[in-house]
C-alpha cells in the first residue's frame, strides 16, 4: 500500500492526513532488556579472565581498562540502532575456531563468546588479531552492532555495522582523542554511533568535559 491508497476514499474538503506507524515503546523495551540478559553472562566471563594470549602489552593494557568497565548495556545501546537480534540459541563458549575479521580459512583464528549452530558467532565475542584486540557484536557470524578494537599502537578504532556492513568509524588515539587522521568515516551511522561514543569513553576512564 502506497500513500495514494491510504488517502484514496478522502472525500472532497476533508484534510488528508499521513497515517504514523505505532512504536510498540513496550514491546521494544522488553527485546533490548531480553537481548542485555543473553550478553550478560558472556561480558561476565570475560570480566573474570580480561587477559587475551597473543596480545601486545598496550593493547592488553588499554583492553583491561574497557573490559572492567564494560557492560552489556553498552552492546544494547548500538544495537538499538541497528536492531536487536535474537541470542536465545546462542551460548557462552570458552574458545573456538572461526574465521575473523575476514573471512576465509587463512583468517582462521581462536575467538571465544557467544555461539550458535556450533560455531557460528552470534553475540559478543572477542578475539586477538596482529597483536591487536578485537571485541565486537556478531549475528548469524556477520558484524552487526559495536566492534571496539585496542591497537598495540595505544589508539582505539571503534566500528558501527549492521548485518556485515559498516555504517560507521571513528579512531580515538592514544589520549582518547577523536584522530584527524585516519577522519570518522560515515557511511549512514555516523551521527548514531558519536550520539554514543561518550559510554565507550567511559568505559575507558576518560574524564570528560561537563
Amino acid at each position: 500500500m502506497d500513500g495514494k491508497d491510504v488517502h484514496k476514499n478522502a472525500q472532497p474538503g476533508e484534510e488528508m492526513k499521513t497515517v504514523e506507524p505505532k512504536i510498540n515503546i513496550k514491546s521494544t523495551s522488553l527485546v533490548r532488556e531480553s537481548t542485555k540478559s543473553y550478553l550478560m553472562k558472556t561480558v561476565t566471563q570475560f570480566k573474570r579472565n580480561p587477559s587475551v594470549p597473543n596480545l601486545h602489552s598496550t593493547a592488553q593494557r588499554k583492553y583491561a581498562t574497557f573490559c572492567r568497565n564494560r557492560t552489556a548495556e553498552l552492546y544494547t545501546t548500538f544495537l538499538g540502532l541497528v536492531g536487536y537480534p535474537d541470542f536465545g540459541k546462542s551460548k557462552f563458549i570458552k574458545e573456538f575456531k572461526a574465521c575473523v575479521p575476514f573471512p576465509g580459512k587463512t583468517n582462521e583464528r581462536t575467538v571465544g563468546g557467544m555461539a550458535k549452530d556450533g560455531f557460528v558467532m552470534h553475540g559478543v565475542v572477542r578475539y586477538a588479531y596482529k597483536g591487536n584486540l578485537i571485541e565486537e557484536c556478531r549475528k548469524n557470524g556477520k558484524e552487526h552492532g559495536l566492534r571496539v578494537v585496542c591497537t598495540q599502537m595505544g589508539d582505539i578504532w571503534i566500528r558501527l555495522f549492521s548485518n556485515g556492513k559498516r555504517l560507521a568509524q571513528v579512531v580515538l588515539s592514544a589520549d582518547c582523542k577523536v584522530a584527524a587522521n585516519p577522519k570518522p568515516i560515515d557511511d549512514g551511522g555516523l551521527k548514531g554511533l558519536m550520539s554514543h561514543l561518550h559510554l565507550i569513553l567511559e568505559c575507558f576512564e576518560v574524564k570528560q568535559d561537563p
